[in-house]
């Protein structure tokens, strides 16, 4: 068995993922397609920018997931404003050429 499965790291979970890639779906379905590029790279540089902008919040428990995901509501504000900067980077800056 490798480290990995003999400590169960794979249980542990960032909260704010979650929230952050349903703040993305929300912000790119309220954009046209014709307005941006939501190509698979466009969408995964979008979530890596927005993500590495924002305090992890990782939790193994679930006593630790609901205390995280309390504080994580307050945060709302917060990764609403770096998604949607996200969103208007990349969507500048795609990393292919514009079509």
């Amino acid at each position: 068995m490798s480290f990995i499965d003999d400590y169960k790291l794979d249980e542990i979970k960032n909260e704010v993922e979650e929230v952050a890639y349903k703040e993305l779906e929300r912000q790119l379905s309220a954009i046209s397609d014709e307005d941006i590029c939501k190509c698979t790279d466009c969408v995964q540089d979008m979530a890596c920018f927005a993500l590495n902008q924002i305090k992890p919040r990782y939790t193994v428990s679930l006593l630790g997931s609901l205390f995280t995901r309390v504080e994580t509501e307050t945060l709302i504000k917060d990764i609403e404003k770096v998604v949607r900067e996200s969103v208007e980077k990349i969507s500048q800056n795609p990393l292919h050429s514009k079509s």
